[in-house]
């Protein structure tokens, strides 16, 4: 490597091999540096071993080129025109350069610095104090690479230089050309008379700040000069207008800001396009007469703040198909505004910063906001506060679930008209979940129409609260969500307090909330109400094509509970139902229907059960056999109804061949099965005694678990009852049908082939067939009495659910003007009830007879009774019937 070499004192312009250089005082302006491409050369290298002077006095122009300069601090030369610096590479220096001159113009390209601090300033001689017009001033910063701790400031003061086209630039282009730089910090600092054109592209900054400051007010005819900044990487961006007014503009496409972007201005019209920005502040302050408005569309922010004081517009300020997390927006101008904010996309709070989704304050002005959705803010979805004199109008907007109010307003002098909107499940801790304007003053309109208000709550106003001016409401529905757990909470969802006026409003109340109103010419108050205590309410208040339903409440009947507005409460063992007219019904329900505790009214039926006295079974569930609960259909087997068609034939079987029909324990034994069943609860009765009991009843409801029972198929429950008459009537009918053969084979003195039979020849030893088939006969008519009887009785048994509508008790699905009922009850009343006064008038026939089958009739009735209780038999039907009678009448289980 060779040594370090000095560069002369005085030189200007020098040229510069590969190799190290020292210099003291003075740096040329001119400095070229060239080497070959081999490995073995480097690029020329100065080193500053003081802090050396840039001299522009012999050549006018500071030209670098292709050079390194390590660790110089240099001061800025009074006298250089302009400025070019092309692959420079600085390190650890900090340079300051002053072009002095009535048109500088500089250029910085493929410069590296690294940990360098470089300051250009362009201003205007000091003798000179006017120049010429039009003329040419350029800057132009490209393909530059700052590393380190490295930053780049640029400061225009030629206060009396107009822009205007220079170096073939075209009209269009810019005389700022900012473009594919990487740097930590950027400032340009410009004090001109007209608004520059500037041009930031593809640049990646972490800090960028543009200071223009303009001294001078100039018509600029048809050319509009702008600050455009496009398809830029910025941390922070800062960008401040300030002086005089201008027609100019700040262009920003394409950017990407990580953290802040700030625009502070007094007029200058800003047109904002596809950025993507975290936070953007706008503050126009002070603004001139006139200006174009602003427009601000197809970017994506998360916070976004709009603040623009006094100034006139001449166009509408346009907010159009943005993205954001919330907005903060401030208009006071001198003459009234139109700001359009259409097709925003709103993505949700963001949990450090607790706002609202949009945040509005207007004085003398026009705000649109239409075609959005906000969903899930809990300071509300719309709040304006401090409006004056404004007019505002909301449609097509959707908001949700958010809290302090989907839409709240405190406006004075103003015109409101919100329309074709949906507020849904909002909420708010004070006034207006849905709606809330609080105006002052008469002269002016509240309009609320063809809006949905759902679901929203809050404990005053729940869905509209508007006091003050002109209010009207037209196709507008309300449905409202129940209260809210509040004790300061009015109940009340429409509140208009002053000129007023409703056509075609719809609101339904919660269930079992009254509608309570009060309309004076001055004031509506629509309330959904809970009932107070001992009273009720089915169903919805409402209003329906602007007609009041559903205002009054009902007295609590017999069998439920109802206390402060809540659900009314069914007591044990009750169901209850309500009528045509939204009226509870209650009755005692069938042992085994109903909830043994108490239960909201409309929830009664255990088991699967449904349906009036949940005589009813649930989808996909049947009636079963030794069970009061409902089985799963899929669940059933055909195969039972073939063990049932076999029990009568065992029956007959049993009681013709083993004598038990007038034994003293076989009667006690018999009667108790019989009755226990019908005096214990469904739960108390054990499992042996349920199957048992149902051997000798129908075996229908006798059982509570629905383990036990089973099921044949699908069926009701008059089909089920007639099934189970089948064992009894059956048995009886076999009988008759055995003893009528028997009988006619003895009539017709036919003898039995003893020795073919021999186990029947055994039996008839001892008693003779027609004997058997007799005695079985009346003990079997005995035994199964009870199951007859009872299962009579429960299809005869209807109650009045409601007037002119009768059911049957223990199925209450089931009409009880059916066509077979009348002649059903007059059979078996017929044949069941006068049978135990049939059973005296047969002994007294039968006292003292000598024939076999009268023997036999006795002996069944009264053969195990001694001489002075032989009527004991009747006294036992007697008290079967009694029982059967309060099984199946008596309802309330007490008793």
């Amino acid at each position: 490597m060779n040594p370090c070499r000095s560069i002369p004192q005085n030189s200007t312009n020098v040229c510069l091999s590969s190799g190290q250089y020292n210099i003291r005082d003075r740096m040329p302006s001119q400095i070229r540096g060239w080497w070959s491409n081999d490995s073995e050369t480097q690029i020329p290298r100065i080193t500053c071993l003081n802090a050396p002077k840039i001299s522009c006095d012999v050549q006018p122009s500071l030209f670098w080129k292709l050079v390194d300069i390590d660790r110089c601090s240099m001061v800025r030369s009074p006298n250089c025109r302009e400025v070019t610096l092309r692959s420079v590479r600085l390190y650890d220096s900090r340079i300051t350069i002053r072009a002095q001159d009535a048109s500088p113009n500089s250029t910085f390209s493929d410069c590296l610095f690294n940990h360098t601090t470089v300051s250009l300033l362009h201003t205007l001689p000091f003798e000179s104090s006017t120049s010429t017009a039009n003329a040419s001033s350029v800057f132009l910063f490209t393909s530059n690479y700052l590393m380190g701790s490295s930053a780049f400031s640029f400061s225009d003061n030629t206060t009396d230089i107009q822009w205007s086209d220079a170096q073939g630039l075209k009209r269009n282009e810019r005389h700022i050309i900012v473009e594919n730089n990487t740097l930590p910090q950027l400032d340009i600092h410009l004090v001109t008379m007209e608004m520059p054109d500037l041009r930031l592209t593809g640049n990646t900054l972490t800090l960028c700040r543009v200071y223009v400051r303009l001294i001078a007010s100039i018509e600029h005819g048809d050319r509009i000069p702008s600050l455009q900044i496009d398809n830029n990487s910025f941390s922070t961006i800062i960008l401040s207008k300030s002086g005089s007014s201008t027609n100019g503009s700040i262009l920003m496409h394409h950017n990407r800001v990580g953290v802040l972007a700030v625009v502070e201005s007094n007029g200058v019209t800003l047109l904002l396009h596809y950025n993507d920005i975290r936070a953007f502040n706008l503050i126009e302050s002070k603004g001139y007469e006139t200006r174009r408005g602003d427009v601000i569309s197809d970017n994506t922010f998360v916070f976004f703040t709009y603040v623009a004081t006094l100034g006139k517009l001449s166009t509408p300020i346009k907010f159009d198909r943005n993205t954001m997390s919330s907005a903060n927006i401030i208009v006071d101008m001198d003459l009234t505004g139109m700001m359009l904010m259409q097709d925003t996309i709103w993505t949700g709070p963001i949990e450090e910063k607790k706002a609202p989704a949009l945040h509005l304050q207007l004085m003398y002005g026009f705000f649109l906001l239409r075609n959005t959705s906000i969903h899930g803010y809990s300071q509300g979805g719309i709040k304006v506060i401090s409006t004056v004199t404004a007019a505002i109008l909301i449609d097509a907007v959707s908001i949700s679930n958010c809290g302090r109010g989907a839409i709240s307003m405190t406006v004075e002098k103003s015109n409101i008209d919100i329309k074709s909107s949906t507020l849904y499940n909002n909420t708010s801790p004070t006034v207006g979940g849905a709606i809330s304007i609080s105006t002052s003053g008469t002269e002016q309109t509240v309009l609320i129409r063809d809006c949905r208000l759902i679901h929203n709550r809050s404990p005053h106003g729940s869905a509209l609260s508007i006091s003050g001016g002109d209010i009207q409401v037209e196709n507008v529905e309300i449905i409202v969500e129940d209260d809210v757990d509040n004790p300061l909470n009015d109940h009340s969802v429409v509140y208009l307090y002053g000129t007023h006026d409703y056509k075609n409003v719809s609101l339904s109340c919660a269930e079992e909330r009254y509608l309570a109103s009060s309309n004076a010419s001055s004031s509506l108050v629509w309330s959904c109400r809970p009932c107070a205590s001992g009273t009720y309410f089915l169903g919805r208040g409402e209003v329906v094509e602007d007609v009041e339903r559903g205002n009054e409440c009902t007295r609590c009947p017999e069998g439920v509970e109802c206390i402060d507005g809540k659900t009314p409460q069914a007591k044990p063992n009750y169901w209850c139902g309500k009528n045509a007219v939204q009226q509870l019904v209650c009755h005692n329900c069938p042992s085994g229907y109903c909830n043994e505790t108490a239960h909201l009214w409309n929830s009664s039926c255990i088991g699967h059960r449904s349906g009036e006295l949940c005589g009813g079974c649930a989808d996909g569930y049947t009636l079963g056999f030794l069970t009061s609960a409902c089985l799963p259909v899929d669940h059933c087997r055909h195969e039972w109804i073939g063990l049932l068609s076999i029990i009568p034939f065992v029956y007959v079987a049993v009681l013709l061949f083993v004598p038990i029909g007038d034994g003293a324990v076989w009667k006690s034994m018999s009667y108790f099965v019989q009755t226990v069943p019908l005096l214990l609860k469904q739960e108390r009765q054990s499992s042996v005694t349920t199957m048992f009991s149902s051997l000798f009843t129908t075996p229908t409801n006798m059982g509570s678990s629905s383990w036990l029972g089973f099921c044949t198929g699908q069926i009701n429950y008059i089909e089920r009852e007639f099934i189970s008459l089948y064992i009894p009537a059956g048995t009886i009918f076999l009988f008759l049908f055995a003893c009528l053969s028997a009988l006619l084979y003895h009539k017709m003195g036919c003898t039995t082939p003893r020795r073919k039979i021999i186990f029947l020849t055994k039996a008839l030893d001892k008693r003779s067939m027609l004997s058997r088939c007799t005695t079985g006969l009346v003990a079997g008519f005995l035994l199964m009495y009870s199951g007859l009887i009872a299962s009579y009785l429960k299809l005869y048994f209807c109650i009045e659910i409601e007037p002119t509508r009768w059911a049957m008790y223990n199925a209450g699905t089931e009409r009880c003007d059916q066509w077979w009922r009348t002649p059903f009850v007059s059979v078996a009343s017929i044949l069941l009830l006068p049978s135990p006064l049939l059973l005296i008038f047969i002994r007294r026939r039968l006292k003292g007879t000598e024939r076999e089958t009268g023997r036999d009739v006795l002996m069944v009735l009264d053969g195990c009774y001694r001489q002075s209780t032989k009527y004991w038999e009747s006294v036992y039907m007697v008290r079967r019937l009694a029982i059967a009678v309060a099984y199946v009448f008596i309802t309330d289980e007490r008793w």
